[in-house]
């Protein structure tokens, strides 16, 4: 994969990702050298295309992006491969960490991705908050 960011104009490619295959499996450890390259690689666009209708336009620079697009790979590996919580031998037995939420929220990975995100549009949290004063000194927010 080849990395293409245009730091003069701070956009990036749409269809080229920022990250690759062993920069994904460096952090991610739900998955390793195992994990077929097409199913890694897959991670990867998936991320690259998150990014890119998320944060694309927004001036950030290249090595945040590219920080980000990784902790985005590996939050859709982490979602495919959840990570083993207990394992027994005797009558085999292996459980898994889950979390029931629906968004980055439900991995380290995107927890991490959502940190780094200084514009917040990766954080479904976001609430517009419009305050309003009626002239008799109470303020009323509305959500």
């Amino acid at each position: 994969m080849t990395y293409e960011y245009s730091e003069a104009a701070r956009t990036l490619s749409e269809t080229i990702p920022l990250v690759t295959r062993e920069e994904v499996l460096a952090i991610c450890k739900e998955i390793d050298e195992d994990t077929p390259v097409t199913e890694t690689a897959d991670f990867i666009q998936t991320a690259h295309v998150f990014l890119y209708s998320k944060l694309d336009g927004y001036g950030l620079p290249a090595t945040l992006l590219k920080k980000i697009e990784q902790y985005l790979a590996a939050h859709f590996a982490a979602c495919t491969y959840p990570a083993t919580a207990r394992e027994t031998l005797g009558p085999l037995s292996r459980g898994y960490v889950v979390k029931i939420d629906l968004d980055l929220r439900n991995t380290r990975y995107g927890q991490t991705a959502i940190a780094l995100d200084p514009t917040l549009e990766l954080s479904t949290n976001k609430r517009p908050v419009s305050m309003r004063s009626l002239g008799s000194g109470i303020l009323t927010v509305w959500d």
